[in-house]
């Protein structure tokens, strides 16, 4: 495939093939070995991280048994949610079309 200078050209001899064979088991082996080690070394500090930020957060305070645990709901004619004002003049309100 490749006829230039970087050419790797493999070993003729028997011994010498098997030699090179292992030496890439190993090499192999090796990276694999490392690649399991980083992934128990960051699953161990996750938890760690996961702890230490549990133990630290103040713990939420509990709704006592005879209070109610959510808020009444608001009556059906009222819609709640967020506003904001696009322009600094107030709206001119006609009495006339309100609501009765």
């Amino acid at each position: 495939m490749f006829h230039g200078p970087f050419r790797a050209t493999r070993p003729r001899h028997p011994l010498a093939r098997l030699a090179m064979s292992a030496l890439g088991v190993i090499a192999v082996l090796l990276f694999v070995a490392l690649g399991m080690f980083a992934l128990a070394a960051l699953a161990i500090g996750g938890a760690l991280l996961l702890l230490v930020n549990a133990l630290r957060s103040t713990p939420r305070p509990r709704a006592h048994a005879g209070a109610a645990a959510s808020p009444a709901p608001p009556p059906p004619d009222v819609i709640e949610g967020e506003f904001k004002i696009v322009s600094g003049a107030p709206a001119q309100r006609d009495p006339s079309t309100a609501p009765h």
